[in-house]
């Protein structure tokens, strides 16, 4: 059987906190968590969109405002993305960047007269749409006083009462690797069983010397839709609409950890790198409606199910590098010899599959227009992190049953409802041209006893819009803050490791234009 991945991973993520050390949990949260989505009209006003409609959004967000349409559209945006960390970690800042360009839509919108010749018309959309980037890069350094990720290593093996013997059954001479990252330490003698007892404590050669640390990680991939919805109109008085979405992700992460013992005779340092493989496909559906109270005034109410994941698969490797300057031993012959070159390991290729549930999301809103000179619009909206699930068909039994009490058990410790406030407005300076500004904050979803940290982003967005009477055009900037923490591994006394604070700064420039039909 396969083995589930219960080892600590680093992961950065342009839409989730920033880097905690890495299980199911924190997983779920990053593959959740979406910030303003939809055209660059509707970005641009903070992503506040549910009430408005007549817009390309309305498929991925509220299916009610297809009913809106009177014709037809198709639409197709492109977006530049810029990134930035800055990290202090024991007193040393470190700053680190990426970009990409990505296409956020692509879709078209079929508009009808009416159903039957009756008070109802309606129109049919279908697109496909990004929800979520994953990048964000991340360096840290600094020199550590008190310990290495090899006392991280040292107390797995503690903990499982491990002995000599023990990890090397965890080594398979013929492929070369070993099945955890304590039995990979211990074959490329970083660390070494107590010589009284054979087993625990474990030790490392000089544990007092000052370490240089160095980390620093890289991601690509996204969490993509292909979104299918119907918005029908009453007498353009009342809007319902439904929709069914196709969501993928693909995700790569790749993390470098490096330490440095200062003053070394017997391991200068080594370096350990990471990389997991996540892919996975899910469904989802969406209701809404639209009530326009009169002719400025529109409410709004929009339900999405959770995302159901029926098969997330991960692949998960490791790889240490040892810088060794002279360790001593004994030789075949038992005479005494020093080693002074030890080969890079790998760690056995770790395959899983796994089942999520993300989190439902409720949202309302209004939009008041100024006759034709503009409009005023707001959403609120609820997404449930707490009701985020993980569990694993593939263990069965008791031990998906031991997965899922394990998991869930700390999602619903870790995370809560989080609350999403999205505002926006528009001005018509002229027939063809209108200016756009808007702001959210965007609620992190973890629990107030998970720890100090304030996580919850705010974004500004601003933009301008050209319409003529069969294509528009719209330019958006959008620039997003928010703070973390990234610990890179841990330890039983929490005073023996760090944790870097980190800043993202996420900009993006968006253009977009549609023709209608």
């Amino acid at each position: 059987m396969k083995k589930a991945l219960f080892l600590f991973f680093s992961v950065l993520t342009l839409n989730t906190a920033v880097a905690q050390i890495y299980t199911y949990p924190s997983l779920a949260k990053q593959f959740s968590t979406s910030y303003s989505l939809g055209t660059a009209r509707m970005q641009a006003l903070g992503g506040a969109n549910t009430a408005l409609g007549a817009d390309l959004s309305s498929i991925t967000g509220n299916p009610a405002g297809l009913g809106l349409y009177t014709r037809s559209e198709v639409n197709m945006s492109l977006a530049y993305t810029g990134v930035q960390t800055k990290s202090t970690y024991l007193s040393t800042s470190n700053v680190a960047s990426e970009n990409q360009i990505q296409m956020p839509t692509l879709g078209m919108v079929i508009s009808s007269n009416n159903l039957s010749g009756g008070d109802w018309h309606g129109s049919l959309g279908f697109g496909y749409s990004r929800q979520a980037i994953f990048i964000q890069p991340i360096q840290i350094s600094g020199t550590n006083n008190r310990s290495s990720l090899l006392d991280n290593f040292i107390e797995k093996a503690n903990d499982k009462g491990a002995t000599g013997a023990s990890l090397d059954d965890e080594y398979d001479s013929y492929s070369g690797t070993a099945s955890s990252a304590e039995a990979l330490a211990y074959q490329t003698y970083l660390i070494n069983p107590n010589a009284a007892s054979g087993g625990a404590p474990f030790e490392r050669f000089q544990p007092l010397l000052p370490t240089n640390q160095y980390g620093s990680a890289t991601n690509t991939g996204a969490l993509t839709s292909w979104d299918f919805a119907y918005g029908a109109s009453y007498r353009d008085k009342f809007y319902l609409g439904a929709g069914l979405h196709f969501s993928k992700i693909t995700a790569s992460s790749s993390t470098t950890w490096e330490d440095e013992f200062v003053g070394a005779k017997n391991v200068a340092g080594f370096q350990y790198a990471e990389t997991l493989l996540t892919s996975g496909s899910g469904i989802a559906i969406s209701l809404g409606g639209i009530y326009k109270v009169n002719p400025s005034l529109r409410l709004s109410l929009a339900f999405r199910s959770p995302t159901y994941y029926d098969q997330m698969n991960e692949t998960y490797d490791a790889r240490l590098s040892p810088n060794v300057i002279g360790i001593p031993a004994i030789g075949s012959t038992g005479n005494p010899i020093t080693i002074t070159k030890v080969n890079p390991m790998r760690l056995t290729t770790n395959e899983f599959t796994y089942q999520l549930l993300s989190p439902m999301k409720v949202s309302g809103g209004f939009a008041f227009f100024f006759l034709k000179k503009g409009f005023l619009t707001a959403d609120v909206e609820y997404v449930g992190y707490g009701g985020m699930k993980v569990y694993s068909a593939e263990l069965g039994g008791s031990a998906n049953q031991a997965f899922q009490s394990k998991y869930n058990g700390q999602i619903s410790r870790n995370f809560e409802g989080a609350l999403n406030l999205k505002v926006g407005f528009e001005i018509r300076v002229s027939p063809s041209l209108s200016i756009r500004s808007g702001a959210a904050m965007f609620g992190s979803g973890y629990a107030q006893s998970y720890d100090t940290i304030d996580r919850n982003a705010f974004q500004f967005s601003g933009g301008i819009g050209y319409r003529k009477s069969n294509f528009y055009l719209d330019l958006t900037a959008i620039q997003r803050t928010q703070k973390d923490a990234y610990t890179p591994y841990t330890l039983k006394n929490t005073a023996d490791y760090s944790s870097a604070t980190v800043d993202l700064t996420s900009t993006q420039l968006m253009l977009g234009g549609g023709i209608y039909f």
